[in-house]
């Protein structure tokens, strides 16, 4: 019985994984375009162009940045759109010491998003225009301003603070 049950959960993850249609093969064909581009890097280097689809993309996520860079991420698919517009979803699961002040609503989170990315003078930003976590709509413009204040490690005013022109001391 128990050797049963271990072919059925067997059978169950091989076809779990046949359906996520990740391929290890794609996955490495783009790190190794990044690797190459990381080792190489002169200010002379003039990179040829290279392309790579929406399969390949999500087996490199999935296979190979998330296990290196974000294991906090479970799962990730970008579903890639006509003119710079890019949609897709994650899962992520903080688990561990390490996340024990998070709240606990906070540790398995469902993200899914839409949007599009803006380039300009070899500059390019991701544009939020849906933002939905755990099956919630959240405006992206709030996004967008966390993203601001993290990265330029800005300060911002808190209005209730005594001494201020709103609440005088």
């Amino acid at each position: 019985m128990k050797l049963k049950t271990f072919f059925c959960l067997l059978f169950l993850l091989a076809a779990a994984v046949a359906a996520a249609d990740f391929s290890l093969e794609k996955a490495q064909r783009i790190e190794k375009f990044l690797n190459r581009v990381a080792t190489h890097r002169q200010p002379s280097l003039f990179l040829k162009k290279a392309a790579f689809n929406e399969s390949e993309l999500n087996s490199y996520l999935n296979l190979i940045y998330v296990k290196k860079y974000a294991p906090e991420v479970t799962f990730i698919e970008l579903r890639l759109r006509d003119k710079d517009q890019v949609g897709g979803s994650l899962k992520v699961k903080l688990a561990g010491d390490k996340y024990a002040a998070v709240p606990e609503f906070l540790r398995d989170v469902d993200v899914s998003f839409q949007g599009k990315f803006e380039c300009s003078n070899y500059h390019m930003r991701y544009v939020f225009e849906k933002l939905v976590i755990n099956g919630n709509n959240y405006s992206p413009e709030i996004l967008d301003e966390a993203f601001a204040v993290a990265q330029f490690n800005a300060k911002t005013k808190n209005r209730f603070s005594t001494g201020s022109p709103c609440c005088p001391a």
